[in-house]
Formats: structure tokens, C-alpha cells, sequence
């Protein structure tokens, strides 16, 4: 070889360079790249993401520290087409060019987003989000759209029966994310309709904003608008509102907030009873005390103003009618009272804890609460709540 050599120098000083120039090229400092997600790695204990964006011809690699990735929006995967925006960086130990991301979105997730908008627009001006009915105080009934397999439906099931054991659950099952996810659950708030239900739960345990596009749809939107029957969504999704969230009667921000709104607790009622037994109470005997200072007075006039004879046919009037108004009030108080003690006597009845007390149990499986023989089979899981504690039980045997 003749002529000048150039200096020699270490692999890393020429990766070094290599990435001094791409850092000082401002073209690359602020990119939006689109492809297709490959090699795709989670690490375990940093949460760093590792992946290749590819096309039909080529392929870059990519990172995305855990900083940034927390605040994704969905969950990336093998597979997926997604438009990174980051920087591009040299990693000087492989002397690998890739794109170090700042974000990541589902490729069309800018068209999705103005699509949404443009709807929520369009429903609104039509009033679908002006409807809000208030929940009934003391549900019989209340109906849980949501995935039958789900911790949702757990969750609704545990609340209801600790708060009020009395009332029915009525479980509705729906597909709530993937395809045809808006579709399953339009249908599920239709057959609602012709249950006996005063209110209906619907949605799903949380999930990124991508997961939750079914009650993002305008099926689901207006199903919802077409209720009959006082709805509660509980999508479970804090930052953003779903569409159904704005078409519902009432937004919960999650399954457990949603029975709780929906379900009051047995001593609430009992506490609320008792108020108004002492306000009736209270109100006779206001009454019968007003009644006694006007008798007075009125016999007073009458002692003033006529002659002896008359002031004791007047006063023997006046006595013999204070009796029957005193004996009347005090018959009307005392079945008042007892009425309200058979009130107090009924709820006390259906109070769980005390008829836990006498030996009664709660049975639950993973449907909810067990009320028939028929819903069990041999071999099946039960639940058994006592006055104190629960166990874990298991059918041996159907007695008829």
C-alpha cells in the first residue's frame, strides 16, 4: 500500500464519531418512524423495551426506556404497526444505529382520535349526553353487563353482598374488548330491557385506552341512550371519559365504586327508618300539646265572658271533648307505634348478620349468590359465609 495513511484508531473512537455525527444532524434529532413491530422484549427488571421496526425492505432497530413506556396507552406486541417518535442515537458498545422512543402509538391512532371527537360532537348535539336520571335508593334488582370470567364481575359480587345480601344480581355476560366487543355489549343492554332490573352496571376492569374502544362506539352509545332503566358505567379508565361514560346516567370509576353507588348499605336503612319513626313521634305529640293550649284558652274566654250556667255546661263540653281529642291522639300514637315497631321488627328480620346468628349461612360460588340446589353439581366450590368468618366448602352430595 503506498501514499499517507490515515491515523489508526479504536473501534470506539469510530463509534464515537459515527455517533457525534448523527447527534449533531438535526434532521435525525426529532423523527416519526412507521412499521412493524419484531423481536419485541420486555426486560424484566428494568421495564426497558427492546424491538426491530421492519417494512417489506428493511429494518431499524428500536428502544424505549422504562420512563417512557410507563405512559403508554396501550400495550405493544409482535405484530403490531405503530409510528415511534424519538431520536436516532448510536449504541456504541454494538455500533448499532437505532431510534431511542420518547412515544408510541398504534399506527392510525391520530385518524382513530379525530374520529372519536368528531363523534362525541355529533352525539352531543343530538342530547345523547343531556339524559341523566337519578339511581332508585333501594334497588331490588340490579343488573352487571360486564365479562363473565372477569375480576369485574368479583368485584360487583362481593360489594353487593356485603352491603345489601337482600338484593338480586342479575348477570348479564359480554364480550368487552376485541372485535365485535361493541357489538356484544349493545346486545347485552338490550336484553337487560326485559329483566326485572331498576339499574344496570356495565364495563370492565380498566385496560389501556386502546382496550376500551368498545364503549367508545356508537352502538354501545346508543343502547346506552336507550335504556330504560338508570344506567352506571364503570369502564374503570381514570384519565379519560369513554363516550358511554358521557351517555350513562351515572360514571363510576370502577366496579366496586359502581356497586357501591348503586347498592346502599342495610344499616343506612335501618338508621333512616328509626329517624323517621322518632319525627313521627315527635310530630303527635307536638300536635296533641298544641291542641291542649288552645282547649285552655278557649275555656278561659268562655269562663270571662259568660254567665255561671253556661260556663259549666260549657266547661262540662269543653271537658268531655278534651278527653275524646286526648284518647284519640293517644289510640292514633299508639298504632303509629306499633307500626313502626313491626317496620323496625321486619328489617331486623332481614338484617344477614342476625340471621347468620340464629345459624343461618350465606353460600356463594364463582356465579354469586347460591339460592337453589340446581345451581350446584358435585364436585363444585362453595363459599359458606357464618355469623363469624366463612370457609371453603365442596359438594359431596345433591339432596333433593
Amino acid at each position: 500500500m503506498t501514499g499517507i495513511k490515515p491515523p489508526v484508531v479504536s473501534v470506539t473512537q469510530v463509534n464515537r464519531v459515527v455517533g457525534m455525527l448523527i447527534k449533531g444532524d438535526r434532521r435525525l434529532a426529532n423523527v416519526a418512524v412507521r412499521g412493524e413491530i419484531s423481536n419485541f422484549t420486555r426486560h424484566y427488571k428494568t421495564g426497558h423495551l427492546y424491538f426491530t421496526l421492519k417494512d417489506e425492505s428493511t429494518q431499524l432497530k428500536a428502544v424505549m426506556f422504562a420512563g417512557n413506556a410507563v405512559h403508554l396507552e396501550f400495550d405493544p406486541d409482535n405484530g403490531d404497526k405503530v409510528v415511534c417518535y424519538g431520536a436516532i442515537t448510536v449504541y456504541e458498545p454494538n455500533g448499532v444505529y437505532q431510534i431511542n422512543c420518547s412515544d408510541m402509538e398504534p399506527d392510525g391512532a391520530g385518524e382513530q382520535a379525530k374520529a372519536l371527537e368528531e363523534l362525541k360532537k355529533r352525539l352531543a348535539a343530538q342530547g345523547l349526553f343531556d339524559q341523566k336520571r337519578p339511581l332508585p335508593k333501594l334497588p331490588k334488582c340490579v343488573a352487571v353487563i360486564t365479562s363473565a370470567g372477569g375480576a369485574a364481575l368479583q368485584d360487583v359480587i362481593n360489594i353487593v353482598s356485603r352491603r345489601c345480601p337482600v338484593v338480586k344480581l342479575t348477570v348479564i355476560p359480554a364480550k368487552v374488548q376485541g372485535e365485535g366487543a361493541d357489538i356484544s355489549v349493545a346486545a347485552a343492554l338490550n336484553r337487560a330491557q326485559d329483566t326485572d332490573a331498576d339499574v344496570i352496571i356495565f364495563g370492565r376492569g380498566g385496560g389501556s385506552a386502546e382496550d376500551l374502544s368498545a364503549f367508545n362506539s356508537e352502538v354501545v352509545a346508543r343502547a346506552v341512550y336507550s335504556s330504560r332503566i338508570p344506567t352506571i358505567s364503570a369502564v374503570g379508565h381514570e384519565t379519560d371519559f369513554s363516550v358511554a361514560d358521557l351517555v350513562a346516567d351515572m360514571r363510576a370509576p370502577t366496579p366496586s365504586a359502581a356497586a357501591e353507588l348503586a347498592v346502599p348499605e342495610i344499616s343506612v336503612i335501618s338508621a333512616a327508618i328509626e329517624g323517621t319513626m322518632e319525627q313521627i313521634r315527635a310530630g303527635y305529640l307536638r300536635r296533641l300539646s298544641e291542641s291542649e293550649r288552645s282547649l285552655e284558652a278557649q275555656m278561659a274566654l268562655i269562663s270571662a265572658l259568660s254567665p255561671r250556667s253556661r260556663l259549666n255546661n260549657a266547661e262540662q263540653r269543653l271537658d268531655e271533648l278534651t278527653a275524646r281529642i286526648r284518647t284519640g291522639m293517644h289510640n292514633r300514637l299508639d298504632r303509629a307505634e306499633q307500626s313502626l315497631k313491626a317496620t323496625a321488627g321486619v328489617i331486623s328480620a332481614l338484617d344477614p348478620l342476625g340471621v347468620m346468628a340464629r345459624g343461618f349461612s350465606l353460600t356463594s360460588n364463582e356465579n354469586g349468590i347460591v339460592t337453589a340446589s340446581s345451581q350446584l353439581s358435585v364436585g363444585d366450590s362453595v363459599t359458606v359465609k357464618l355469623s363469624e368468618g366463612s370457609v371453603k366448602a365442596s359438594v359431596t352430595e345433591i339432596l333433593s
